[in-house]
Parts: structure tokens; sequence; C-alpha cells
């Protein structure tokens, strides 16, 4: 927990960090920040590739499932600088992208992923399992012939791949009662018989 003139003195530092480190302790002091208003923002969509993906991924907006829409905006557009486009804030300074697509999960909360950053801060991130579904869900449906010629299906099958030892990280048995529920699971199946 953080208050307001500390996340602003700890934020002016974030330029002098490369581009993930900056966007992982961006969300690490807003997640630090919030919990002074039990509002826990949760990683999803590209960045969550970048995180899972071990940087091999690369994306340049951050996008976070959580409540408090207006005070999020309070502060970033109040405090941090950030100008309102749309459904995204952006700093320039930064070269930074927030977006807020929902405050309702698509995924299990339980496998939601908390992380400590080198700072000794946390994050919250979308399970593994639910953001490889929800990409092959997107492949499926921009190419429902052949979803795995699509950049959707290349990075849930890596994000599989890295993952799929690790059961710290990756739990297996539900995945595939997920997938089966989003009618991806002969996918799954296929690359577990790799």
């Amino acid at each position: 927990m953080i208050q307001l003139n500390e996340l602003k003195r700890e934020f002016t530092k974030l330029i002098h960090l490369p581009m993930h480190e900056r966007m992982l302790e961006l969300c690490g002091l807003l997640t630090a920040y919030f919990q002074n208003d039990n509002i826990n923002p949760i990683i999803v969509g590209g960045f969550s590739v970048e995180i899972y993906t071990r940087n091999n991924y690369t994306t340049y907006d951050i996008d976070l499932i959580t409540d408090g829409r207006e005070k999020f905006n309070s502060l970033l557009t109040n405090e941090l600088g950030f100008k309102k486009e749309g459904r995204s804030w952006y700093h320039e300074e930064l070269e930074l992208a927030i977006e807020i697509p929902s405050n309702f999960l698509e995924g299990n909360i339980e496998k939601v992923m908390r992380v400590e950053l080198e700072s000794g801060r946390c994050i919250s991130v979308i399970g593994i399992e639910d953001i490889i579904i929800h990409r092959l869900e997107s492949a499926i449906a921009t190419h429902p012939d052949h979803p795995d010629w699509t950049d959707d299906f290349e990075w849930a099958e890596r994000m599989f791949e890295i993952h799929k030892s690790d059961t710290n990280i990756m739990d297996t048995d539900y995945l595939l009662k997920a997938s089966s529920e989003a009618r991806v699971e002969n996918i799954i199946r296929k690359w577990m018989k790799k």
C-alpha cells in the first residue's frame, strides 16, 4: 500500500527503465496504490502474453481488468499526466497506454497469478490457461478454417510450450476443462501429444 505522494515520486523514475520493466513497475505502483480502495487490477491481453512468453511477444499498451474506472481516470489524468483518448489513457513521455476493457475477468479468478517484481511490489496477471484459451478463441474467430495460420494461435502455442511442465504456473487439468467449455480442447490435446 502506498500513498499518492510516494506513487508520484516513484512514477517519475519509470522513464529510466526499459519499456518492459516500465510497464511492470507502473502496474505494480497502481496495484499498491489501489489497495487502499480494495481494487486489484489484473493484467490481461497482450501484456499478459508478453509476461508469459518472457518478453518474446511485445506490446506497448496495458490492458487491465479492474473496478474503479472513475478512480483510475482521476489518478491517471489529474495526478500522473495521462491523456484520455476514447477508452484509453496515454502518457506521451513514458510512451505508455492503459486501457480498462472491463471490470469482469473472463476466466477463473483463482488462477490469477500474483507476481512479485524486483522492486518488491506485486502485480496480478490473468491465469496462463485463460489467456491461452482467449488467444485460441480469437484465432478461430479470425480464421475459422485455419486458426493455426494466425498470430494468436502461434502465441497461445508458445505460452503452452514454455510452461507445460511448470505445475506452479499451469494447471493442465483446469486448462483441459476450460478449453472444453470454450470448444478448443482438441487443439490443447494435440499439443499435449507432441
